[in-house]
This record gives C-alpha cells, sequence and structure tokens, in this order.
C-alpha cells in the first residue's frame, strides 16, 4: 500500500508538466492559453515578459519565462506570438507560437471569437525522480539509454469564446494533431503470492514515444467597474478538464486602481493547494510591473523514509514588465 501511494504522489507531481506556464497571473494578454482569448485594452498592440523563480524551495529549479506579443489589426482582428520555457523536476517543455483571431459580433454586444495558433515545441522527460521513487528500477527510452528522452514537433491549436457586457467564456485546444511525446515512466505491478494485493515489481522498462493527448484551457472572465477609479477582474482557469478531474484549477481576484495599479489575491490546485498574492505598479497607463507569490508546500522525497515529506510551504515567484502601445 505504501509503494502504491508513492507512485500516485508521482502522478500528482506530474500535473505540474502543464500546470507550470499556467501558474503565472491572469493580468496580463491570455493568447498563451487560448488564441481566442482577445486583448481589447490596447490601443496597437502589448508586449508581456514574464520570469517565474523559486528561490526557497529545497531542489532549485531554472526560471521559468514567458513572452508575449500581440498587435491590433482592426477591430475585430488580433494577430500575436507566445513564447515560453519551463522546467521542473520531471520534465522540461518549450514553445513558440504564431496566432490570430477574429471577432464576430452575433447581436448587439454579443460576440463570438474564434481563434487558432501554430508553432513548435520540445517536451523532455527526465526519469530521475521516477527512479528515486520507483527504485531500484532503470528506465531505458528507445532511443538510447539516457534516463531523459526529447521529443520536438508541431503543435496546432484552436479556441472558441463567448463575450458578452464584461463576461468571458472561453474554451482552447492544443496537440490537436497529436504530436509525439515520450510519456512519464508508469510504475509495474504484479499479483502477488496472496493473489490478492499488486506489488511494485523490481524491473527495467522500456519507454517508447507516443503522441500527445488533446490538451485543453477553460477560462471564465468577469471584468466590471466598481466606480471611475476601481476595475475588478474575476479570473477561473481550468486546465486538462474532463471527466477524471482537472490538471489545473486556478481562481484570481483583482483590482485595478486608476487603470495603473494593481492588488490581487487567490487560489490554486496542481496536485497540491497553494495561494496567490499579486502587486502591480504602473508608471503610467501604458508601463506596468507586477510581482506575484504563489504559495505552496514544498514536496521532496526522502530517500531513507521512502516517502515524500513537505519542508513548509514556500513561495515562487513571478515578475512581469508589461508595455502597451
Amino acid at each position: 500500500m505504501k509503494k502504491l501511494a508513492l507512485a500516485v504522489c508521482v502522478a500528482l507531481l506530474s500535473t505540474s508538466s502543464f500546470a507550470q506556464v499556467s501558474t503565472v497571473s491572469n493580468n496580463k494578454p491570455m493568447g498563451f492559453l487560448n488564441p481566442a482569448l482577445q486583448n481589447y485594452e490596447m490601443d496597437n498592440g502589448v508586449f508581456s515578459f514574464s520570469s517565474v523563480v523559486s528561490p526557497l524551495i529545497d531542489e532549485s529549479q531554472p526560471a521559468s519565462l514567458l513572452g508575449i506579443a500581440e498587435f491590433k489589426v482592426n477591430n475585430d482582428f488580433r494577430v500575436g506570438i507566445h513564447a515560453s520555457n519551463y522546467e521542473n523536476r520531471l520534465s522540461k517543455s518549450a514553445s513558440a507560437m504564431l496566432y490570430a483571431s477574429y471577432r464576430l459580433e452575433l447581436e448587439k454586444g454579443n460576440y463570438l471569437i474564434l481563434g487558432a495558433d501554430f508553432g513548435g515545441y520540445s517536451d523532455l522527460v527526465k526519469a530521475a525522480e521516477f527512479n528515486k521513487v520507483l527504485i531500484p528500477n532503470n528506465f531505458i527510452f528507445d532511443n538510447d539509454s539516457a534516463l531523459e528522452a526529447e521529443s520536438t514537433g508541431v503543435d496546432f491549436g484552436f479556441g472558441i469564446a463567448y463575450s458578452y457586457s464584461g463576461f468571458t467564456f472561453g474554451m482552447g485546444f492544443s496537440k490537436l494533431n497529436k504530436p509525439a511525446v515520450y510519456p512519464f515512466p508508469l510504475a509495474y505491478y504484479e499479483l502477488g503470492p496472496d493473489t490478492v494485493t499488486y506489488i511494485l515489481k523490481d524491473t527495467t522498462m522500456l519507454i517508447e514515444e507516443g503522441t500527445f493527448g488533446l490538451e485543453t484551457n477553460v477560462n471564465l472572465i468577469y471584468e466590471w467597474q466598481a466606480n471611475k477609479k476601481l476595475k475588478l477582474i474575476h479570473s477561473l482557469h481550468l486546465g486538462n478538464i474532463d471527466f477524471a478531474g482537472f490538471d489545473y484549477l486556478g481562481f484570481q481576484n483583482i483590482a485595478e486602481i486608476n487603470k495603473r495599479h494593481s492588488i490581487g489575491v487567490g487560489a490554486f490546485h496542481n496536485g497540491s493547494t497553494g495561494f496567490i498574492l499579486s502587486g502591480g505598479f504602473g508608471f503610467s497607463e501604458k508601463l506596468k510591473i507586477e510581482a506575484t507569490a504563489f504559495i505552496s508546500e514544498d514536496d521532496n522525497y526522502d530517500i531513507i523514509a521512502k516517502e515524500y515529506k513537505s519542508s513548509g510551504y514556500k513561495p515562487a515567484f513571478e515578475a512581469n514588465l508589461r508595455y502597451q502601445f
């Protein structure tokens, strides 16, 4: 039972591979989640750059990066590009995508927005963490004997959104073409002598390249003007939602003051529950900086105890620079 719990824990940790790029403040252009989530605040365009660092956790990780540029062609047509690079103990991923969206007015003030994106990606699996939990298993990939394997390919995505009076509902789909990926190593069990209990076996496992499943993002955003100086934004994001659950759930409340400054609070869940605190300063209505803390438990595998142990709640920090023109 204890080994089964460890295998389940690794499975929960694997959700962070999807959620890492999602664990950023939603107070920015959202085309990286769904190409149909247009940005209407800009006059001509917007640039956004974020870096996420985790300096206080026990196992250091490289900084994650997210860059976005979006341009207004006309009132209904947007084009953009976003690029990201992120890494955790289980995987390392990078992507660069071009996207475009077009808004159709259904009735006065009711809009249907269609978007599409296209680009390239790389996805690398690191088996060291799995090996710590599933010792003494040794994972061998079909291209070589290294304990990591990288897939690269082309990614096609599609998005749809509905917008009315400050409310936006969007669904985005990526990996529509089912590109190549190396799956995470899985535990191998055999039925024990009692014919009731399943035992985690020590085995060498061959990991073969497969295909990505469909990835989804669901976003609900509501913006309303409390008064002349205060706008409130409520943003809900669900990643890879299906009948079995979801990989990521995040909810943020953001107050924008005088079209320049901001303060926010929220929570997220990506295998474990955490909290979000943010604050932004606007040098002007066009140029803004924002800092966000994502506070969650830092779980690390204890080789002696053979279990994951928490070293307490620790923050990851996002710094975002945004310029609208």
